[in-house]
């Protein structure tokens, strides 16, 4: 993807409540793996169906994580949300963004009735037609796809509206080139 690039998907996994409770989604951390720097990426939040949630960034720029409030997003006996990380590339030329769910406990999900925390299986695959990005029992658990960002060009050509003439001493606003 291009520098400049607004609004990106990077990855996103689908969370389904089993049929024994109604489960809450309190949280998820984001693993940002990639060789990406904090800086080159802006406005990085988490979506909830559709609904944008902010996240918060840890000072090496490797976690964005998102609580949802104090109880967390409900979800009904069966009932599914599509969880995604979206943002802008402002930076990073050459470089690699891959949004990861390190650890099975990087989603936080508690029973509505038992109250106790639960942990998402370690086996299945995020896009069936997609096996780079497979759900896993050892880490990452979910191995999100990597994005590259893309190297700029730069196209230099002569410009006869500059003469050639000697730069002179601490004089401002002098052409150096063109």
């Amino acid at each position: 993807k291009a520098i400049g690039e607004t609004g990106y998907v990077f990855t996103s996994v689908k969370v389904t409540a089993g049929s024994a409770e109604k489960v809450y989604l309190k949280s998820i951390r984001w693993n940002q793996s990639g060789s990406a720097a904090k800086g080159d990426l802006e406005n990085i939040k988490t979506y909830v169906d559709g609904t944008a949630y902010d996240t918060a960034v840890s000072t090496d720029g490797k976690y964005y994580t998102t609580t949802f409030s104090d109880k967390g997003l409900l979800m009904d006996k069966g009932a599914s949300k599509e969880v995604y990380v979206k943002g802008d590339i402002t930076g990073g030329s050459g470089r690699t963004v891959d949004f990861d769910l390190y650890r099975t406990t990087d989603i936080g999900l508690v029973g509505e009735n038992f109250k106790y925390g639960i942990n998402p299986p370690t086996t299945g695959t995020s896009d069936p037609t997609d096996d780079s990005s497979n759900f896993s029992t050892g880490n990452p658990w979910f191995d999100a796809s990597q994005v590259t960002i893309s190297n700029g060009t730069l196209n230099v050509s002569k410009a006869t509206s500059v003469t050639a003439q000697n730069i002179g001493y601490n004089l401002a606003n002098q052409p150096l080139g063109g």
